[in-house]
C-alpha cells in the first residue's frame, strides 16, 4: 500500500467520521420535533485494491447514504388508527348531541309529555263538560307540540353543524393535497443525480399525509422517482406533483340537501369510510336524518290519529265557520295526485255534515260522498255546498288552498262518521295543526274557544267518548308504526339511539389506545434516543481520533524517510 493510499484511507476515515458525527448531532437536535424520523448514517467499505499475490488491501471507508428509520408497514397501521380514532370520536360527538337532545331521563322528555297529554284526555273523559279540564287539554296540546318543533329544530342544528363540518373539513383536506403535491415536485427535483434522500422533505410529506388520515382514510404508493401517489379506496386525488382535488357537492332531492364528496378533477364520488369526514357523512346518513325522520314520523301519525278521532266529535258548542288547516297546492288536481301535495291519504268514503239551528235545536244531517281519485278540493267544496240544506251554509276554497265551510246566521256546524279520512287530512275538526314535526301546533281555534274541543261522540251531551279514544290512543297499536304504539315507537328509537351511543362511547375509548399503541411502537423504530445518539456521538468521535492519529502517524513516516533520503 502506497504513502497516498495511507492518506486516502485517513481522509476517508475523517470525513465519514464528520457526516455521521453531524448526522447524530442532528438528531439529538430533532428529538422534541414532531414528524422527525431518525437519521442513520450508513457506512460501508470502500472498493478495496489490488496489491499483487498478498490479494486485496482496504482503501478506508465512504458514506453510502443517509437514510431514515420507517417501518413503512407500521407507518400505514397508525395512519389507518389515526382515521379509525377521528371518525370514532365524530361517531361519540354527534351521537352524545342527539342523545342529550331527546334528554330521555329527565321529566321534561318527550314520552313525559306525550303520557300528559293523553293523561289530560283521560282527565277530560271523566270530566267532559269542565272548562277548567279543557284548558289543561289544550295546553298540554300546545306544550307537546312546542317540544316537538323545538327538538327537531335542534336536530336540524346538529345536521347543520354537519354540513359546515363537512365544508371546512374538505377545503382542509383540498389544501393539504395541494401541500403534497407541491413538496413531491420538490423531492423529486432535490433526489434527481443527487444519489440520497431528500429527508427532510419526505418527513414533511408524511406530516402532511398523517393529517390527512385524520379526515379521510388514505392509502400511499411511492413511485420510483419518490413522488408519492395517494389514494382513498381506489381513486387516486395526488398523481405525482398534481392534486387532484376533492370538493363537496349539494343537491336538492325531494328529501331535502343531499351532499357527496368529489374529486374536483374529473367529478368521481368518493366513499370514505373513515377518518372525520367518512364519520360526517355516516352520522348525517345513517343517524341525524333517521333522528328527524323517527321524529316527523312520530309527529305525522299523533297528528293524524288524533285528528281521525277528534274530527269526527263535538264539543259544547258546533262551529260557525270552519277552515280546514291543510292545503292543497292545486285546487283543481285530484285529492288522491301528487300535485295536490296533501300530507295524509283520503280514502273512497264519505263523512257526516250536521247543521244545527241553535235556536230551534232541529239538526239536518248530510253524507259528503268523497272519491279523492276523480275529486278536486273545488269540487268537494261545490259537493258540499250542493248537500247542505238550502240557507243554511255554503263551502268553498280559500286563495291559499284550504276548505272553508261557512254556517249561515243562527246555524251551527259539526261532523261525524268519516269513512273517508278527509276532514283528518283536510284539517277540519282537527285538534293538531300541520304534517311532522316542524310545524305542529294545536288548532288556533280551539285554542281561543275551548269549547269546540271535541270530546263527545252522537251529539250526546256530556259524552266522553272522543276524549276517553284519544286517551287510548297512547297505547294503540298503530299499523304505520310497524304494530307500536306512539309511545312504545318513540322509546323503540330512543333505545335504539341509546346502545348505537354506547358503542360509539366504547370504540372511541378503544381506538384512542390502538392510536396510541402504534404511535408508541413508531417512535421506538423512528424515534430519536438521546442514550443512542450520545453513545454514536462517542463512538464517531474516537474514529475521528483515531483517524486523525493515523493521518499523524503516517505523516511522521514519510517525514522519517524523507530525511533519511
Amino acid at each position: 500500500m502506497s504513502i497516498n493510499g495511507a492518506f486516502q484511507i485517513g481522509q476517508s476515515a475523517i470525513l465519514a467520521s464528520q457526516a455521521a458525527l453531524q448526522v447524530a448531532g442532528n438528531n439529538m437536535a430533532n428529538a422534541a420535533t414532531p414528524g422527525y424520523h431518525r437519521q442513520v448514517a450508513r457506512l460501508s467499505p470502500s472498493r478495496p485494491e489490488y496489491i499483487g499475490r498478498a490479494g486485496f488491501v482496504g482503501t478506508g471507508v465512504q458514506l453510502q447514504r443517509i437514510v431514515r428509520t420507517v417501518d413503512t408497514a407500521l407507518q400505514s397501521r397508525t395512519r389507518a388508527a389515526i382515521s379509525d380514532q377521528n371518525a370514532a370520536e365524530i361517531d361519540q360527538r354527534f351521537l352524545n348531541a342527539i342523545e342529550s337532545i331527546r334528554n330521555e331521563l329527565s321529566d321534561q322528555d318527550l314520552s313525559s309529555r306525550l303520557s300528559a297529554f293523553f293523561n289530560a284526555f283521560s282527565e277530560l273523559g271523566n270530566n267532559p263538560t269542565d272548562e277548567a279540564v279543557r284548558t289543561v287539554v289544550i295546553q298540554q296540546g300546545s306544550g307537546l307540540a312546542n317540544s316537538v318543533r323545538e327538538m327537531r329544530t335542534e336536530h336540524v342544528k346538529v345536521r347543520e353543524e354537519i354540513d359546515r363540518s363537512l365544508a371546512v373539513s374538505v377545503r382542509t383536506v383540498d389544501g393539504l393535497l395541494d401541500q403534497v403535491a407541491e413538496v413531491n415536485r420538490q423531492i423529486v427535483e432535490a433526489e434527481q443525480g443527487a444519489g440520497g434522500d431528500a429527508n427532510g422533505l419526505r418527513d414533511r410529506r408524511d406530516e402532511l399525509v398523517n393529517e390527512i388520515s385524520q379526515y379521510l382514510p388514505v392509502t400511499t404508493i411511492e413511485q420510483p422517482n419518490g413522488a408519492l401517489d395517494v389514494l382513498v379506496g381506489s381513486v387516486p386525488i395526488v398523481l405525482a406533483g398534481e392534486s387532484r382535488g376533492v370538493t363537496l357537492r349539494s343537491e336538492a332531492t325531494a328529501d331535502g340537501i343531499a351532499v357527496s364528496l368529489r374529486v374536483t378533477a374529473d367529478g368521481t364520488t368518493l366513499l370514505p369510510e373513515g377518518g372525520s369526514v367518512g364519520a360526517l357523512f355516516r352520522q348525517r346518513a345513517d343517524n341525524v336524518d333517521p333522528a328527524i325522520d323517527a321524529l316527523d314520523t312520530l309527529a305525522q301519525q299523533l297528528i293524524f290519529q288524533v285528528n281521525r278521532i277528534h274530527s269526527q266529535g263535538q264539543g259544547t258548542r258546533g262551529w260557525t265557520s270552519v277552515t280546514g288547516l291543510n292545503r292543497v297546492a292545486d285546487r283543481t288536481a285530484n285529492l288522491a295526485s301528487d300535485a295536490a301535495q296533501l300530507p295524509f291519504d283520503i280514502r273512497n268514503g264519505s263523512f257526516e255534515l250536521h247543521v244545527t239551528n241553535t235556536s230551534t235545536g232541529v239538526r239536518s244531517t248530510v253524507l259528503v260522498s268523497v272519491d279523492p281519485q276523480t275529486m278536486s278540493m273545488d269540487d268537494l267544496a261545490a259537493a258540499i255546498s250542493s248537500a247542505m240544506p238550502a240557507g243554511t251554509g255554503s263551502a268553498s276554497v280559500t286563495p291559499d288552498g284550504a276548505l272553508k265551510i261557512d254556517a249561515t246566521g243562527g246555524y251551527e256546524l259539526s261532523f261525524s262518521g268519516d269513512s273517508s279520512g278527509a276532514l283528518a287530512a283536510l284539517g277540519v275538526n282537527s285538534f293538531f295543526g300541520g304534517s311532522d314535526a316542524s310545524d305542529i301546533s294545536v288548532n288556533q281555534a280551539i285554542a281561543t274557544d275551548p269549547r269546540l274541543l271535541a270530546s263527545g261522540k252522537g251529539h250526546v251531551a256530556g259524552s266522553n267518548a272522543v276524549a276517553l279514544e284519544i286517551a287510548a290512543l297512547e297505547d294503540l297499536s298503530i299499523d304505520a308504526l310497524g304494530g307500536r304504539s306512539l309511545r312504545g315507537f318513540w322509546q323503540s328509537s330512543t333505545t335504539d339511539l341509546a346502545v348505537t351511543t354506547q358503542a360509539a362511547n366504547t370504540r372511541a375509548d378503544s381506538t384512542r389506545l390502538v392510536r396510541e399503541n402504534l404511535e408508541a411502537q413508531s417512535q421506538a423504530t423512528s424515534g430519536v434516543s438521546i442514550d443512542e445518539e450520545s453513545i454514536n456521538m462517542l463512538s464517531y468521535q474516537r474514529q475521528f481520533q483515531a483517524a486523525a492519529r493515523f493521518i499523524a502517524t503516517i505523516d511522521e513516516t514519510l517525514q522519517t524517510l524523507l530525511s533519511i533520503a
